[in-house]
């Protein structure tokens, strides 16, 4: 077992897998740029902020997560917070509550609050993944063919220009460049071409990752087309457009650092509690996303994430970045690049500061067409991974969150989505907690009802009990049987009482079976199997009463609790049976079933036809003459 554990530790080192990991943080890398702008430009932050908190989130926050996939920077989600944020409390300021939610966040991974991740249904991740996916294809559409006056990144359903996620994509007809449609059909070529497994198996293209390959020929292309073909060369909101930093003085100028003389701005430490809890949000489903997707299914340990956020969000906000939270769009980018470990994202975090201070010219040459066309192939996967069919089939209570999700992102954003997603996977667990509380499968019995309840029954289970009980026509009975119960809510034990208290005046018998009081139960009591003083008090009248109010019992299906176990511990220092009963040898007749009884608690004499022989005699005069059976059954 430890030799195991070592060599799987061997096979996930940093080191082992450069191969896998490095062309990985490229593609992460080369999708990281724009977003990281884009949502920058949303939050109206600077643009150079957005980059810090991609540098920090592969620098600081890879090498202390849990997480082998998963990659942090800036997301689409907290823009909703951060704009309002800044333009009320200013940018340095705003730095101040960031740096306090990380503190935060360090705070809640250390009192293991990332146990809620657990809590997250997992039809509500998978509609996460699939919703995503979803928006990504339609966000990315209009970049392919040219319109690019939303920012990368932009995954609200109402955008900056005021155009919907779909009325957008008539509107984009009217901007439509030959020119960035052909950079996207050639790039997606080129994606799908290198995925074939006949190119799979050179070692080009094992080394080589296909998102460089798009972006350097885009590059080439749009070069070419600015010189051969000038009217369809792309420029200006068609290109990436980073901040260019030609030496260390400019760099540092790009750089802001927390107002600490706002300490005592109460508003401040709203702002920072409002971005802990919605980031460390955001980061749990998002772990509970990527290792789902993780082909080798490791765990993250949550909390150990949290702190790894706090950390990082602590180191973005004293350079000036945005906060930062795990994100799926580049953590699933990373894991379909064939990503091994947490290397590819600490690769990701070089690789932007690298760029920044080399090349970043060059990165601004990089049409957005090429990008877009990494990010359809990265949505389709995405939104392809669930199998519909078979989620559709797991029943309402699993299908109903994952619509709620996948719709809630596309209508709105994935903030609210994901709320609204965990807000429908909460009322289906109410509405199934609600209708499993009492059933009705083989309970009706000419006039009499048999009630069973389920093992929590909570007040949202108050109406469907007493709706039943009014319903009961005069001159039934009804049995109501909490042998499975373990936990009865005051309101509807008060409910039950009051309908035994009134059931008279309505010519109602009711019976309540091992009702054991309210709140949490005491396990139903066992029946004790049958000892020598128990066999003598009894009369053939009254042991003929017992074998009835079992059959009676079979009939309606109300088992009594027995531990077979301890029955035969029981019986071991003798046998004390109460009666002998003569059956046939028929498979589906067992004594003991249909009379609801023990071990040791009867003889069973069966022979074929229940005809009477010698042998069977003498067993019953044994029965009865040693055993001190009460009563012979035929």
């Amino acid at each position: 077992m430890l030799d195991t554990q070592k060599q799987q530790d061997n096979d996930f080192s940093l080191l082992a897998n450069l191969k896998d990991d490095f062309p990985a943080g490229i593609a992460v890398f080369l999708v990281s740029v724009p977003l990281s702008l884009g949502i920058a430009l949303a939050s109206g932050a600077p643009l150079f902020s957005g980059l810090i908190t991609g540098i920090v989130g592969g620098l600081v926050v890879a090498p202390l997560s849990g997480s082998a996939l998963g990659i942090s920077g800036t997301a689409a989600g907290l823009s909703l917070i951060v704009l309002p944020a800044i333009q009320s409390l200013g940018f340095s300021a705003f730095l101040l509550a960031a740096l306090i939610a990380g503190l935060l966040q360090i705070v809640m991974g250390l009192m293991r609050s990332g146990v809620v991740a657990y809590y997250v249904p997992s039809s509500v991740t998978s509609g996460m993944l699939s919703g995503i996916g979803i928006l990504i294809l339609l966000k990315q559409i209009p970049h392919a063919i040219g319109y690019d006056q939303d920012y990368e990144g932009d995954f609200s359903y109402i955008q900056n220009d005021d155009y919907s996620t779909f009325t957008e994509l008539f509107h984009m007809l009217n901007e439509f460049q030959p020119g960035s449609v052909l950079i996207a059909v050639v790039s997606l070529a080129i994606l799908l071409v290198w995925e074939l497994p006949v190119m799979q198996r050179r070692r080009f293209c094992q080394l080589v990752p296909a998102p460089l390959v798009v972006v350097f020929s885009s590059v080439v292309m749009n070069e070419l087309l600015r010189y051969f073909i000038p009217a369809l060369a792309l420029g200006g909101m068609s290109l990436v457009s980073i901040p260019v930093v030609e030496d260390i003085p400019s760099l540092l100028q790009q750089l802001h650092f927390p107002d600490f003389n706002e300490r005592a701005n109460p508003q401040v430490y709203l702002v920072g509690l409002t971005i802990a809890v919605v980031a460390s949000l955001e980061t749990l489903l998002a772990v509970e996303a990527v290792d789902k997707l993780d082909p080798y299914k490791r765990i993250t340990p949550s909390d150990k994430e949290l702190i790894a956020q706090g950390v990082g969000n602590i180191c973005s906000a004293l350079l000036g970045g945005l906060p930062m939270t795990q994100v799926i769009v580049r953590s699933s980018i990373n894991v379909q690049s064939s990503a091994k470990t947490k290397m590819a994202g600490i690769i990701n975090g070089a690789l932007l500061l690298l760029a920044i201070l080399l090349i970043p010219t060059f990165l601004n040459k990089i049409p957005l067409a090429s990008l877009a066309a990494i990010l359809l192939v990265v949505g389709y996967k995405l939104a392809t991974q669930v199998d519909f069919k078979t989620l559709y089939r797991t029943g309402w209570y699993q299908f109903f969150p994952f619509c709620a999700t996948v719709l809630g992102l596309v209508f709105t954003n994935i903030l609210f989505g994901i709320l609204i997603g965990l807000s429908a996977a909460l009322f289906a667990i109410l509405m199934e907690n609600f209708k499993s509380t009492t059933y009705f499968k083989e309970a009706q019995f000419g006039s009499k009802t048999i009630i069973r309840l389920s093992e929590h029954v909570s007040f949202l289970n108050r109406a469907n009990i007493q709706q039943t009980l009014e319903a009961l026509p005069p001159y039934s009975e009804v049995v109501i049987d909490a042998t499975r119960s373990k936990f009865i809510d005051y309101d509807v034990y008060e409910i039950i009482q009051d309908f035994k208290s009134e059931a008279h005046h309505k010519h109602i018998k009711i019976i309540l079976e091992n009702m054991r009081g309210f709140g949490s139960l005491p396990p139903v009591e066992n029946v004790r199997a049958h000892n020598y003083e128990s066999q003598r008090s009894l009369t053939p009248t009254q042991v003929l009463d017992l074998l009835k109010e079992g059959n009676e019992r079979f009939v309606y299906n109300l088992k009594s609790s027995r531990n077979l176990l301890e029955q035969v511990n029981d019986t071991s220092d003798g046998q004390f049976p109460i009666a002998i009963i003569l059956s046939c040898m028929d498979s589906r007749t067992s004594v003991e079933l249909i009379f609801d009884l023990g071990l040791g608690d009867v003889f069973s004499a069966r022979i074929a036809g229940n005809i009477l022989n010698d042998d069977i005699l003498g067993s019953m005069e044994f029965a009865c003459k040693l055993a001190g059976s009460k009563l012979i059954v035929v």
